[in-house]
């Protein structure tokens, strides 16, 4: 397939992207490469290829969630300027 400069003059504004001459020369010719190795494999014969979608085994790699309390916490809720209960009281993010 041929990828004229017309097709990269289409792409850039699709891309919100400014292209000079030289750079959309450049570029037809890049993609167009590109799009004829493409081509080449797509010519490659997967009619005994199986399709599959993932290669591994699923493991979960993750531990599971325990409540651990922190010695210090009641050092540092004390040194908070505003508080709610036993909870440090700072400035809204959100309105």
């Amino acid at each position: 397939m041929e990828f004229t400069k017309k097709d990269v003059v289409k792409l850039a504004q699709l891309a919100r992207i400014g292209l000079n001459e030289a750079e959309k020369e450049k570029f037809a010719g890049q993609i167009s490469s590109i799009l004829e190795y493409v081509k080449q494999i797509e010519e490659v014969d997967t009619s005994r290829v199986t399709a599959s979608g993932f290669h591994g085994q699923l493991v979960n790699i993750l531990r599971p969630d325990s409540v651990k309390s922190y010695p210090g916490a009641a050092k540092i809720i004390a040194q908070f300027p505003e508080k709610f209960g036993n909870l440090n009281k700072v400035k809204k993010v959100f309105e």
